[in-house]
């Protein structure tokens, strides 16, 4: 039996947290199941290691064979991929929801690239390494390089100029179909915040939203004032790394008094000198590095802006019946 889904695709690093916090979380509980820990934490076990998908089926037809006819509401950024790998384990984690949700709708915001891979940045210095925005991009004598390992210096690091935001969307779009999958960009919430919480209504089947609450904090990353003084190791040079320069680090002596003392510098940053003295600056500059990653997703972005106002636009996307679940099989192909 088909039933309401709705699911909340990510990316990370695109107001989820304003998704989950200040809409999501204030959906009426007599008409939504949201994010319920019996079918998302297997979702988040699953999207993560294949090993798991056992669970997350059994979970869900748990869910199916119960008496609870409220929409079910799932948000887990994951399910579009490992933000750090570029997302390259996308399409598995479809053929899996596909499978298990053939009748949802998918909500996925997105971002301009280069303020995407700007942010990833900055949330990997709030428990990573702390290394140049260079190193964690494969900026290296000015070129953009393939990354030689998930981990450089000991860090986390992106290719970045390997994104695939709309390859996301066009694999979702194809098996689904385009009416039943939502493409929002982050800077039209900011900037046209009233149609896209409209057009998220309407895929709830709300007539509007309810009353959100204000925000008590702002989920800002670190400034670039703080980084520059409280992670010395972004200040010195690094070269390209070699094949002695991947994996994790050796662990080190003391490193339990390391980890309290990054967190109480963690603290000191979000609590203390950013809400005091919050100054920014584009960390993307040097080198010219957002100049070349805008010029490298220019189409692309093109076609995301294009795909992003169609869905702002109610008279342009018709919400569809949902698909029968024996149409479950009907994933395309790569």
């Amino acid at each position: 039996m088909s039933r309401n889904v709705v699911i909340h695709i990510g990316l990370h690093k695109t107001g989820t947290r304003f998704l989950q916090r200040m809409v999501f979380r204030q959906l009426d509980p007599a008409r939504f199941n949201v994010n319920p820990d019996e079918v998302l934490v297997p979702i988040q076990k699953a999207t993560r290691s294949a090993a798991s998908s056992a669970a997350v089926r059994e979970a869900v037809a748990t869910w199916r064979a119960s008496d609870d006819q409220r929409t079910l509401v799932i948000s887990e950024p994951h399910i579009s991929g490992d933000m750090y790998s570029s997302h390259q384990d996308y399409r598995q984690n479809l053929a899996l929801v596909r499978e298990l949700f053939p009748e949802a709708r998918i909500v996925f915001f997105v971002r301009k690239q280069s303020d995407w891979l700007q942010s990833a940045y900055r949330q990997h210095l709030v428990r990573g390494r702390a290394v140049p925005i260079e190193v964690f991009l494969n900026f290296y004598d000015g070129e953009f390089r393939p990354r030689i390992d998930r981990r450089v210096y000991g860090s986390r690091n992106i290719e970045a100029l390997t994104l695939r935001f709309l390859d996301i969307y066009r694999a979702y779009a194809e098996a689904y179909g385009e009416e039943r999958v939502f493409l929002f960009r982050q800077e039209d919430l900011s900037k046209r915040g009233s149609a896209v919480k409209q057009r998220l209504a309407d895929v709830l089947g709300l007539p509007r939203l309810p009353d959100l609450p204000r925000e008590r904090s702002q989920n800002r990353s670190y400034s670039a004032l703080a980084i520059y003084l409280f992670h010395p190791g972004v200040r010195r040079p690094w070269p390209a790394p070699g094949p002695g320069d991947t994996g994790r680090l050796p662990p080190r002596r003391f490193s339990w008094i390391r980890r309290k003392l990054r967190r109480a510098r963690r603290t000191f940053i979000q609590y203390g000198f950013d809400r005091l003295i919050y100054k920014d600056w584009d960390l993307l500059v040097k080198g010219g590095m957002r100049e070349r990653i805008d010029a490298h997703y220019a189409k692309e972005e093109e076609e995301i802006r294009a795909i992003a106002e169609r869905c702002l636009r109610p008279e342009l996307v018709v919400l569809s019946e949902p698909r029968r679940l024996e149409d479950a099989n009907e994933l395309p192909a790569a």
